[in-house]
């Protein structure tokens, strides 16, 4: 199957959010150089090097606007402050696009900690897009090698992505997907012997799934989208509760066009919710059930 070529700057830029040849197993395993991973991120995007370079930096500007917003919230700030983001550890994200976005919630967390200014974490984004469960356990040597001092994890999206039209078969079963998860959790609580965080992938808009992927020989239904939160709890009795978050009443619809994929708002929320989870964990204040996080000022 041959994909069309993005032919506009916003489908460059939509297409830049999600692709990171930088973090792509083989590319990592055999140290391939980044001018060449430069190279191949500008043929992806059918643009020459240096227009690619701009819609990052408009990204990147877009990431600032958003972490100086969560900054302006003083529970926020009191917030990061107690979770594992402090100088001289090294957490790692381990996820697919949802992690990956370069608009994601990993990266505006970094940037609230670079704007706050002191001393700053080494944070690895291991966000691959289109991973499964089945995949992150097939980059555990990765995991290993960024010698993390703590692991998020939010996973699964993937393994409930269907493919077919009459008959569309999910790409992981969910007692596949239970097993894949716990299997990720004593790898690296046990193997590693570091503490690790599962966060629920935060579901779906179906009217926007339908509408966005019909004709398609693929989808994602909200049902089996909504039962991942299930496993992950079922996996991680501490876990981040992203469904609980950002279903709250009276909040923006957190989803992009596609139903599946978060809009930067909805990124910001999910950053300041794992934040203040974290902070909660770490302190002892709040169960795994409480409501995370609010709104932060003048978003």
């Amino acid at each position: 199957m041959t994909l069309p070529r993005p032919s506009t700057p916003r489908e460059r830029a939509h297409l830049l959010r999600y692709t990171r040849p930088e973090r792509w197993p083989l590319f990592e395993r055999f140290a391939v150089g980044q001018p060449v991973r430069e190279q191949v991120l500008a043929e992806l995007l059918a643009a020459p090097p240096e227009e690619v370079r701009r819609l990052n930096e408009l990204l990147r500007e877009d990431v600032a606007k958003r972490a100086a917003e969560l900054l302006q919230d003083e529970d926020f700030r009191t917030a990061i402050g107690a979770t594992p983001f402090v100088g001289g550890n090294r957490i790692v994200a381990l996820g697919d696009s949802l992690t990956a976005d370069r608009l994601g919630w990993f990266e505006i967390i970094a940037e609230t900690l670079r704007q706050r200014g002191g001393p700053v974490p080494v944070l690895a984004n291991l966000g691959v897009s289109g991973n499964t469960t089945a995949d992150a356990i097939e980059r555990f040597d990765l995991i290993e090698a960024a010698r993390p001092t703590h692991v998020l994890v939010m996973l699964g999206t993937n393994d409930v992505r269907a493919h077919g039209r009459r008959r569309p078969h999910r790409m992981v079963r969910p007692d596949e997907t239970r097993r894949n998860l716990r299997v990720l959790h004593e790898l690296i609580s046990e193997d590693l012997g570091v503490p690790v965080t599962f966060i629920t992938p935060p579901g779906g808009d179906e009217v926007r799934i339908e509408r966005f992927f019909a004709g398609a020989p693929l989808r994602w239904s909200a049902t089996d989208l909504d039962g991942l939160a299930e496993l992950v709890r079922d996996v991680d009795a501490n876990r981040i509760d992203l469904r609980a978050e950002l279903s709250r009443p009276g909040l923006d619809d957190p989803f992009d066009d596609d139903g599946v994929h978060l809009s930067p708002l909805g990124q910001q929320r999910v950053a300041a919710a794992v934040v203040a989870q974290l902070s909660r964990a770490m302190t002892g204040h709040a169960g795994a059930d409480d409501t995370v996080g609010r709104e932060p000022d003048g978003v």
